[in-house]
């Protein structure tokens, strides 16, 4: 760069936020050249702390930089969403508000963004998200400054295998959205090789030079260096939320709630424990202990103090990112489960916690569909991949518990495929595309 780049970041999610949304923007920062002058508008704290779908836990642990950066409320009716919930009506502010509960901070960042052009103009913009309310930030932005805009995409929008709308016309009318972004967009990015086949598959006209694949990732400078497991036990560590088994719902519960139209038809029930306990049952060993550090709704809590296995099972509750790190390490294997994609040969899903396991380098009981997921863990040398199946769960965790007790290796990493994940490159070769946006803009001003 001949001269020093000014970059627009618009992320809803920002430290203090806990959570995997905040890494991809964190380590952005974290690792940019420092010819680069970066200014981001975010949420504030206490839109991450109220009652709302967007809610998160805060993490005074993360990496954060205080320095331009700007705290933009969201402005929503937390009080009322509230009162929702206490008759399990909360699901219903979905018919109200498109595509999310952020819109409100999308509109107030896009007016902010242009008072601070007009002070100092940047040159280029980096949207991240969802919630998706943050791409349509970057797409106004894009459009009233006039300058490059990237936009980062770190799940399926209108594609999302989980993903549920109040009804068929609110999809297409967000189908149209998803469209306007990416028209609007110099470069789109998605986080897995599976989620970037999705979108060319589906928006034909996309030229495959307009949308990448930059995964997420693990930071060497995250993980602990001392640290010692139980020597009598064999932990098996899980981090963050399950998503199944679904709770039974009527279809006028399910419309009330906003969630009667999915585009994808999905097996929630794999995304669970379920699979794991009953291993756990099968093989019978008291030695074996599984820990859940993450938040933990009733159905869980009931599953858990129900299972026979319920003597083995810790809940820690929520863990700050470096604790829950630290708690990983010192296991002797990690739980991935995921929701199971029916009718369907692959799932492109790739939560941020299969990147952390990666970076501890720790055996991954992995009971899920052939998918991005599993050739990533299965390549590093380090998954233990299985059907979403309990028998097959439990020959493979019985082999590993004699491995550990009789001294032998549990897995063999491989070192230079699980380097390709560590944050520092990833966010070079996001910024990287960021640079080539802004220079491709440049190279048009000069014609």
């Amino acid at each position: 760069m001949s001269r020093r780049l000014r970059l627009l970041l618009l992320s809803y999610y920002y430290p203090p936020a806990g959570g995997p949304a905040v890494q991809r923007p964190e380590n952005l920062l974290r690792y940019l050249p420092s010819e680069v002058d970066a200014t981001v508008i975010t949420a504030t704290a206490a839109d991450y702390e109220a009652f709302s779908p967007l809610g998160q836990p805060l993490d005074h642990s993360r990496y954060r930089v205080d320095e331009n950066v700007f705290r933009v409320p969201a402005g929503r009716p937390y009080r009322m969403w509230r009162l929702l919930a206490k008759f399990r009506l909360v699901g219903a502010i979905r018919w109200c508000y498109v595509p999310d509960v952020a819109r409100k901070w999308a509109r107030a960042a896009v007016r902010l963004a242009q008072r601070l052009h007009d002070e100092e103009p940047f040159d280029v913009i980096f949207s991240t998200a969802p919630p998706f309310s943050a791409a349509l930030a970057g797409r106004d932005c894009a459009r009233r400054l006039r300058i490059p805009w990237v936009c980062d995409l770190r799940d399926l929008w209108t594609g999302y295998l989980r993903g549920a709308w109040p009804s068929r016309l609110h999809h297409r009318y967000e189908v149209a959205l998803e469209k306007s972004i990416l028209a609007q967009a110099a470069i789109t990015v998605m986080v897995t090789p599976g989620s970037r086949e999705w979108m060319l598959r589906t928006h034909s006209s996309l030229s495959p030079e307009r949308i990448e694949c930059v995964t997420n990732g693990y930071d060497v400078a995250d993980l602990p260096r001392a640290v010692r497991g139980a020597e009598d036990r064999f932990v098996i560590v899980y981090t963050g939320v399950f998503c199944g088994p679904e709770a039974p719902a009527r279809q006028l519960r399910r419309w009330i709630q906003g969630r009667s139209f999915r585009p994808r038809r999905v097996n929630l029930d794999t995304d669970s424990p379920i699979a794991l306990l009953r291993a756990m049952e099968l093989v019978n060993d008291n030695r074996v202990e599984f820990r859940h550090l993450g938040p933990i709704g009733s159905q869980h809590r009931s599953l858990f103090e129900n299972s026979p296995v319920r003597n083995q099972i810790r809940v820690l509750g929520y863990y700050d990112h470096r604790d829950a790190l630290a708690e990983l390490l010192r296991s002797d294997a990690a739980y991935l489960c995921l929701t199971t994609i029916c009718d369907e040969p692959r799932n492109e899903q790739v939560p941020q916690k299969t990147f952390e396991y990666l970076g501890s380098r720790k055996p991954v009981l992995a009971p899920i569909q052939d998918g991005d997921a599993k050739d990533f863990l299965t390549a590093a040398g380090t998954g233990i991949c299985t059907a979403p199946d309990a028998g097959a769960l439990a020959g493979v965790l019985k082999t590993l518990v004699e491995a550990k007790f009789a001294g032998r290796p549990l897995v063999f990493p491989r070192e230079d495929y699980i380097q390709r994940f560590e944050w520092h490159r990833l966010a070079d070769r996001l910024f990287q595309i960021i640079d080539r946006a802004a220079s491709r803009q440049a190279k048009l001003c000069a014609v």
